[in-house]
């Protein structure tokens, strides 16, 4: 089955608007809106943090048997459905804090369906896509639906500052997430009109999971890069979250100054994107990778160093901080991607994606829950330093520790094939 112009012109447009529609309620766990929600209801800052690895924990269980059913039903039937249990998690998100006595639990059941919703809708996306977009111009397409994406992202987020500066009440934030279900409600209807252009076969549908798994895994340099990635993510995904809890709890920084400095986050982060994907046309990826590691930790480093700076002067200092650290882990992801796409093998790609996109996760799903771990037993103390006046945090333990392991990491570098061509890394948007 082929499209004709005009509807592989109105394919890509509902594409476009399922992706925005999408960053309205995933946007909240990124620009710490969730994380000050939560706060705002009780949660302590171990139970906080559990919570925020809910979506990458879930989805690194799931994604894998979704996409596999994905394969065998049809991509849009597990799409659909997932988008139905993020309307009915967002939801629940949305009217949580209503409950007077378990409106913490209700809140986290919700945030439990949104990651299955996740996982769901993830598994098939991109083999959904790739028939749909040439492939003369899928580079363009994809740098333009992430650089639209983030700009929805970036506006809805200085949006919310601008309200939780008028009034930052726990009914602010269910508004939020009333939105949030609303604009799921919609994206069901855009995603339907995207057309399956692969449809499952007899081939895929009587194929063995166990047979495909095994295939996908043995793929030359696959294995290596999963687990390089892997190690990567668990020591700086956590990162940004731990800024926003010294920011919230330590330094006691306004709901509006916290979302503000996230937003600079994603500002540096589509900087990076845009740095990463240029130096990667250049010298490759194991370069991009190289000087990440480097900048990552001493973005981490820099942080503890915030005690040595004047009170009145710490928000710029923090800022340029967060642009920094959104900038390498922007690099990152396009560097990623573009090593990813020369490794996956000519089948299975659905499966293949998702196996890595589990390792990645899993990663970032550990990397907020060991913190947590630490948290809980103790094994950090409250209040360290040189002296009485410049006090460091648990919460700066733990990135003391994740900076140490990102350094150590550059001897891992080995595990990156960087055996690309110039030519092949032009699909930099693809993430």
């Amino acid at each position: 089955m082929t499209l004709t112009a005009t509807e592989e012109k109105a394919a890509m447009r509902n594409i476009l608007l399922t992706q925005c529609l999408e960053i309205v309620a995933l946007g909240t766990t990124i620009n710490g809106t969730l994380l000050l929600y939560l706060t705002s209801i009780g949660a302590t800052a171990v139970r906080t943090m559990i919570y925020l690895a809910i979506p990458p924990l879930t989805n690194a269980i799931l994604l894998l048997p979704a996409a596999y059913l994905a394969d065998r039903y049809g991509k849009k039937l597990i799409g659909q459905a997932g988008i139905t249990a993020g309307i009915i998690g967002w939801g629940i998100v949305a009217v949580g804090a209503f409950s007077e006595y378990s409106s913490e639990s209700i809140i986290v059941v919700g945030i439990i369906f949104a990651s299955i919703s996740i996982a769901m809708f993830g598994s098939g996306w991109f083999s959904l896509l790739s028939p749909i977009v040439p492939a003369e111009s899928r580079g363009r397409f994809f740098g333009r639906l992430r650089l639209i994406v983030g700009i929805v992202s970036l506006s809805l987020s200085v949006f919310s500052a601008w309200i939780l500066s008028l009034h930052s009440h726990t009914i602010v934030y269910q508004g939020v997430y009333a939105v949030a279900t609303l604009a799921y409600i919609a994206r069901w209807f855009t995603y339907r009109r995207i057309p399956e252009l692969e449809p499952p076969t007899a081939k895929t549908k009587n194929a063995s999971f166990a047979k495909i798994f095994s295939k996908v895994f043995r793929t030359k340099n696959f294995a290596a890069f999963c687990s390089y990635m892997f190690l990567l993510s668990l020591f700086t995904a956590g990162a940004a979250t731990l800024f926003a809890l010294v920011e919230n709890r330590v330094l006691v920084f306004s709901d509006t100054r916290i979302i503000l400095l996230s937003n600079i986050t994603l500002i540096g982060s589509m900087f990076g994107m845009y740095l990463g994907g240029r130096i990667v046309d250049r010298h490759g990826t194991r370069s991009v990778f190289a000087g990440c590691h480097i900048l990552l930790a001493q973005t981490m480093v820099a942080f503890l160093l915030r005690v040595y700076i004047p009170f009145s002067f710490l928000p710029f200092y923090l800022g340029f901080l967060h642009f920094m650290l959104g900038a390498a882990l922007g690099a990152v992801g396009i560097a990623m991607t573009t090593e990813l796409l020369a490794i996956l093998p000519e089948k299975n790609k659905s499966v293949a994606s998702s196996m890595f996109i589990i390792f990645q996760t899993s990663g970032t799903a550990l990397s907020g829950l060991l913190p947590a771990w630490f948290l809980k037993i103790g094994i950090l103390k409250d209040r360290w330093g040189l002296s009485e006046l410049q006090q460091l945090s648990s919460f700066d333990g733990i990135l003391l520790c994740f900076s140490l392991m990102t350094l150590i990491l550059v001897a891992t570098l080995g595990l990156v094939p960087s055996m690309l061509k110039k030519h092949e890394s032009t699909s930099l948007g693809i993430n």
